[in-house]
């Protein structure tokens, strides 16, 4: 039986109550299209466009942008460069994949921000961590991980993608323990491509109550254990396995059950501690490695051969001291360099994990450790160019040291990136997300990479009096385009004619032609003039007299909804029986993108955006303290709130005292069969069902608990 029906129905007053729940509810019906979902963290995404751009005399990059008109199916993000000097900028693309917006994947974009190619159009959408160009089988591939998005942690598999974007292998964890985690998946080093590097999250039971600092008591309690993986590709062999519980003891963790988002309480299988939170591999030329557990704020070396701690740094009992610098909460950490005396190592101090601090801000340092003194010294630092002094992210984030000396760092969960000289000075500075959205990027990369897909460039042609005729093309991943031919003809089997060219510009370019064709296609050229593919032929679309009032020479207005007398009603022959409907059919995607204005004459889109915090304009009547805490002013502004609540209850009151006393004079009798098929079948599904599922499932035995599925705002590693 439904919520509703159990709990109003069994009694005279509860028949009262729930025939006053449907009046109020009918009478309230109309507000819910008033609900105002902009303010989702999606609405920082808008849909995949075309760029123009300009420069300042602080290099700052700005973007305007439309709509590709040839590709809606992907909705890339798009970068706001805060600093850009493209003169000191390292050659190579941008990788990262953001996970939590409208379509996760892994994504490339050159050094100005143009979309080179979106992975979610392709291999997805799905959650991917860390994209990366990888050796193997002797020539250059893209690998990366995906899975499913866990609290703190992922399940998943490796990918592995040729250069022509398709996926030529999966690599998964081997073992009759849990499948592989997003924080590690790389190919080894010095192994010729032939053996990756992985991280398993491994739940166990285990004995909790002999420590009174883990607050666990009365019975067995459960653990993470932090489990890598050498493994072969080919095979599935593991050729190394190493296991946190068998060198590291659960009373050194810097992060204690539940006190953290991630940390586990460590009271059943479905929350266990993670008390080591391995996250980052590396292996040396001497075959010994270098990993990084989060949660007990310590990096490790490790034998190669029977896999002890040859040295530790940070955390608690470290055989090596810091000088000049402390660190907690780290990722990432590299080999540089090693000999017999010193190592050089990187990594990315998070200096926090949003319950305890370290440091002011996050950094991406470079170390040396001098293993005649046992003393670790921090010799290059690298900072976020925010005015306050830099960024402070409580999770994720890496550090990779570029062929100059200098980095290119991700600051993960605020969604940044940026590059630096060797000096430490920041050339480049983008934001894929703004700070307010729960939107965040795992590892940033950057990369050189060569590639042409196996899909046919796509092409959108245009004319809004049949006069001219504006096209559209891209061709989504390939590196390797410099111009486009277009050509034209009056059938789709041709003769074809040649109408000119257009050099590639950003992810999609724009060519205009003097004459109107009914066909047409383009052909794609790299830098030598050597032909690369040609697109699929498309049909110009022009609009009819009715639409034509609304476009101009470069498209169409967006469409609105036919109101008052204009709306006409849909009516079916055979009405569908409500009771065979699921009440649960798919969600509200109407507030994905921002609203944007369209002008003419300019290839500039100025977005609206109708939400706030997210660091973008609101066309709320919204305003702000010195802090920066948003006010919010009601639209009945003349009436304060305690008259608002005053009145409400009195009214509130009158209308329950009538309800009462038409009830007792048999006013509701004929009303009940009415209100019982309201609140059944108009109001069940999308109201009281969403309620009525929760409880009836804690009712017969379900286990209830919180979200591990993205998207719930928490942080993830």
């Amino acid at each position: 039986m439904p919520f509703f029906s159990q709990h109003f129905h069994a009694s005279p007053g509860g028949r009262v109550w729930r025939s006053l729940w449907c009046l109020g509810l009918l009478l309230l019906r109309v507000g819910q299209a008033q609900l105002n979902n902009e303010t989702s963290p999606t609405s920082q995404f808008r849909s995949l466009s075309t760029c123009g751009e300009s420069r300042n005399e602080t290099h700052k990059l700005t973007k305007g942008c439309i709509p590709a008109e040839q590709r809606p199916d992907l909705h890339a993000p798009i970068i706001d460069f805060q600093v850009l000097k493209p003169e000191l900028v390292q050659p190579g693309y941008i990788f990262l994949a953001p996970y939590r917006n409208v379509d996760p994947g892994p994504y490339i974009y050159d050094n100005y921000g143009n979309l080179v190619w979106s992975g979610a159009g392709s291999s997805g959408p799905k959650t991917a961590h860390a994209p990366r160009v990888c050796t193997y089988q002797g020539s250059d591939h893209l690998c990366y991980f995906q899975g499913e998005q866990h609290q703190g942690f992922a399940r998943g598999h490796g990918v592995i993608m040729d250069q022509n974007y398709r996926i030529v292998k999966t690599v998964e964890s081997s073992g009759a323990g849990a499948s592989s985690d997003m924080h590690e998946y790389k190919m080894t080093p010095y192994s010729n491509g032939t053996t990756v590097l992985m991280t398993v999250y491994q739940p166990r039971q285990y004995d909790l109550t002999t420590n009174p600092r883990f607050n666990v008591y009365h019975g067995m309690g459960w653990i993470v254990e932090g489990v890598f993986q050498e493994v072969e590709i080919d095979t599935g062999k593991v050729v190394f396995e190493w296991r946190s519980l068998d060198h590291v003891d659960p009373g050194l963790s810097w992060t204690l059950p539940g006190t953290t988002d991630t940390s586990g309480d460590g009271l059943h299988e479905q929350s266990p501690w993670d008390y080591f939170h391995l996250n980052s591999i590396d292996k040396s030329i001497d075959g010994d490695y270098l990993i990084s557990a989060r949660h007990v704020s310590a990096i490790y070396k490790l034998s190669g051969k029977d896999g002890s701690i040859m040295w530790q740094m940070g955390g608690n009992a470290p055989t090596i001291n810091t000088t000049n610098f402390l660190f907690a909460y780290q990722h990432h950490a590299r080999w540089q360099s090693e000999n017999e005396t010193h190592s050089v190592i990187s990594f990315y101090d998070n200096g926090s994990n949003t319950f305890n601090t370290t440091n002011e801000f996050s950094h991406g340092w470079i170390i040396e450790i001098d293993h005649t003194t046992g003393q670790a010294t921090m010799v290059k630092e690298f900072s976020a160019p925010e005015p306050e002094g830099g960024l402070l992210s409580g999770s994720q984030g890496n550090m990779q040291v570029l062929p100059n000396g200098g980095a290119h760092i991700g600051w993960g969960e605020h969604s940044y990136f940026s590059e630096h000289l060797p000096d430490g000075e920041c050339v480049q500075y983008g934001i894929v997300a703004q700070r307010p959205s729960n939107v965040m990027i795992y590892r940033s990369n950057k990369y050189n990479w060569t590639a042409q897909p196996l899909t046919k460039p796509a092409l959108w042609t245009y004319s809004w009096m049949g006069d001219n005729m504006v096209s559209f093309v891209s061709w989504n991943g390939a590196t390797e385009v410099r111009t486009w031919n277009f050509y034209t003809g009056n059938s789709s089997n041709g003769p074809w004619t040649y109408a000119g060219n257009a050099s590639k510009s950003g992810f999609e370019t724009e060519y205009h032609s003097p004459a109107y064709a009914e066909w047409s296609y383009a052909e794609a050229f790299d830098g030598d003039g050597r032909a690369l593919e040609t697109s699929v032929i498309s049909r110009t679309f022009q609009p009819s007299e009715s639409l034509a009032q609304y476009c101009h020479e470069r498209g169409c207005d967006k469409s609105e909804k036919a109101e008052g007398d204009d709306h006409m009603e849909y009516e079916t022959e055979f009405e569908v029986n409500p009771k065979y409907l699921s009440p649960n059919r798919g969600f509200n995607t109407s507030h994905y993108f921002a609203d944007s204005v369209i002008d003419a004459n300019s290839s500039v889109l100025t977005p609206e955006y109708h939400g706030e915090g997210h660091g973008t304009p609101s066309t709320s009547s919204d305003s702000s303290d010195a802090d920066g805490n948003s006010e919010h002013h009601s639209r009945l502004s003349g009436i304060s709130p305690i008259g608002l609540i005053v009145g409400g209850i009195l009214l509130g009151f009158g209308v329950t005292i009538f309800g009462f006393f038409l009830y007792t004079h048999g006013a509701f009798r004929s009303f009940e069969p009415l209100a019982d098929k309201v609140s059944k079948n108009a109001f069940g599904s999308n109201i009281f069902g969403k309620y009525s599922r929760i409880e009836e499932k804690e009712m017969d035995g379900f286990e209830s608990g919180s979200s591990s599925s993205p998207g719930t705002g928490n942080r993830h590693a």
